[in-house]
């Protein structure tokens, strides 16, 4: 191997200050959220209880969860879609997405177990040491359920997609990936709201076009950098993938949300007012905002950038740099919102 193809295997500094740094902005955003809509987790003194300690854990998990969520998709789609080659057999950079796929899938798996715990806890309002004796009351919860249903698909999806060699094996891969995100985006609403149904539907086709945008991007800028000549080219096919998914985020997150304060207030004339009053509408309006600036500006600096790629690296970079802050705080608030509701 040469100098030259290994540097281009190597995650560079860049990258590596990138990603921990949307790791932070993501965590940032979503604990001055929780404290803004006061749903940060709380210490109600009783005992017999899970700690405060386990409140905050499940937030964590579910942030967690949702970047090893958005690493697996991105890994995924660059293999499939943004580094495909024609004849099938994936290349070297695909072989190397689906591995990574594969870790990422490892740590969603585990973050689904560990959040089913958690969840148990909290709702049974039960210390996780104590569990086992309340095993069959933890099982009967369907939020426990979907957790567990997901940890098990993406276990099959981490072993399943370790080794494939072809495109068609890892467009299966996606497939299992996009069915492993359902389960939990059906339990995200309260079971009896006379809304659940327009609001639960739009929410599983918002957490899939979701992360396949984000999960796009953050395969563009893992496997995208290795050939600058061919650069353009995915940048152009992650483009289409970010048009048609961002625009579907936007309307189906609008028509979950909708769903959801109308549950809340009891008919869709009460929306206006809780979309003002309530601290869900709040962080909902300030996640659209972000979404919207994302969107626009996202897609003009890439039209923008796109003539410059081949000869400067420093536009790639310029490219995805603001898209992923805005994408991190996103995520956040993403996270929040599901505490809050």
């Amino acid at each position: 191997m040469t100098a030259t193809h290994a540097a281009r295997h190597r995650m560079p500094g860049r990258l590596v200050a990138g990603g921990a740094g949307a790791v932070v902005v993501a965590s940032v955003a979503l604990a001055v959220a929780l404290f803004a809509a006061d749903s940060e987790p709380r210490d109600i003194g009783g005992i017999g209880g899970p700690s405060l300690f386990v409140g905050w854990l499940l937030p964590l998990l579910r942030l967690i969860s949702m970047l090893a969520t958005v690493g697996c998709a991105g890994a995924l789609l660059a293999a499939v879609v943004l580094l495909r080659i024609e004849g099938g057999p994936l290349g070297v950079q695909g072989r190397r997405a689906v591995r990574d796929a594969s870790n990422s899938a490892i740590i969603w798996a585990l973050c689904a177990f560990a959040g089913a715990v958690v969840t148990a806890a909290i709702l049974l309002d039960t210390p996780v040491d104590l569990l086992r004796l309340r095993l069959d009351d933890a099982l009967g919860v369907p939020e426990v359920k979907a957790l567990l249903i997901t940890g098990i698909l993406v276990v099959a999806l981490a072993i399943g997609i370790r080794r494939v060699q072809t495109s068609s094996a890892a467009g299966l891969g996606v497939i299992v990936a996009i069915t492993a995100l359902i389960p939990t985006a059906l339990t995200a609403y309260p079971r009896n709201e006379s809304y659940v149904v327009l609001a639960g539907t739009a929410l599983v086709f918002h957490v899939i076009a979701a992360t396949t945008w984000i999960g796009g991007l953050a395969g563009l800028v893992r496997y995208g950098r290795a050939s600058r000549t061919g650069l353009p080219i995915v940048l152009e096919r992650f483009n289409q993938v970010a048009l048609i998914s961002s625009i579907a985020v936007l309307l189906s997150g609008l028509i979950s949300a909708a769903g959801r304060l109308a549950a809340k207030g009891g008919g869709w004339g009460s929306v206006p007012d809780a979309l003002t009053e309530d601290t869900y509408g709040a962080l909902l309006l300030a996640k659209v905002a972000a979404f919207v600036i994302l969107i626009i500006a996202g897609w003009l600096h890439r039209r923008r950038a796109t003539g410059d790629l081949v000869n400067s690296g420093r536009a790639f970079w310029q490219v995805v740099g603001f898209e992923l802050l805005i994408m991190a705080l996103t995520l956040g608030l993403s996270v929040a919102l599901s505490q809050t509701a």
